[in-house]
């Protein structure tokens, strides 16, 4: 079976793409999109933004702490080309190094529970879990060139996230990153990790369950105790 077809089933009976997958593990096209479209929201963010703006919003939390002249040395190096550069590179780096770990924990886990199949297996079933990102990305990027405005703040990247839709909270108010960084896309993706891990250990509901949601529920438990502190 192609990414084509693949993809096709995921949409219609996730269950059968997920068992597909372990017989031949592709995962070409949800890779690609993933990290095409997740570049292409963070090249058109820094490249709309108010760029003087977007300092002092990163920069008010820590502005307590921080003299004026450091603050001004920190702004110069925040400069559009700087932020755009980085960014764009640096995060299809991120994500596959996040999903190599993802699959590094099923695998291991998987092992110890029984559930045996190889690196490259969990390593597709994770791109195929994550694909909910890509619609996220392509709303983020319906947002970014629809808007007149130049004042956005990060949350713009996941129009589908807590903040974005319930919360409203600014860059420089406890708990945006964290709300930000939860959502719909989140949900959906755990969702299919659930669908795709029941389809492939046969086992019950609950130990389903823990084994796809743990590393979620450990990272943003965590986050969750630091932000709002």
């Amino acid at each position: 079976m192609n990414n084509l077809q693949v993809a096709r089933l995921l949409f219609t009976s996730p269950t059968q793409a997920f068992t597909a997958l372990k017989e031949k593990s592709v995962f070409a096209l949800p890779m690609f999109l993933t990290l095409v479209f997740g570049a292409a929201v963070i090249a058109a963010y820094y490249s709309k933004i108010d760029i003087a703006w977007f300092n002092d919003q990163v920069l008010a939390p820590a502005a307590r702490k921080m003299t004026a002249e450091q603050q001004q040395m920190m702004a110069a190096r925040m400069t559009r080309s700087v932020l755009l550069w980085s960014s764009t590179i640096s995060a299809p780096i991120v994500t596959l190094i996040l999903m190599v770990v993802g699959a590094a924990y099923f695998l291991i886990v998987g092992n110890l529970t029984n559930i045996r199949y190889s690196f490259n297996q969990w390593f597709a079933f994770n791109w195929w879990a994550a694909s909910p990102q890509i619609i996220g990305s392509v709303a983020s990027l319906l947002i970014l060139t629809l808007s007149s405005s130049t004042q956005i703040g990060t949350s713009a990247m996941q129009p589908l996230s807590l903040n974005e839709l319930v919360f409203h909270k600014t860059m420089s108010e406890p708990g945006y990153a964290l709300l930000s960084a939860l959502g719909l896309v989140q949900v959906a993706a755990a969702w299919l990790t659930y669908v795709g891990i029941k389809a492939w250990s046969g086992r019950s509901t609950t130990f389903c369950l823990v084994f796809a949601l743990l590393p979620s529920v450990l990272v943003y438990g965590i986050w969750a105790f630091f932000s709002f502190r």
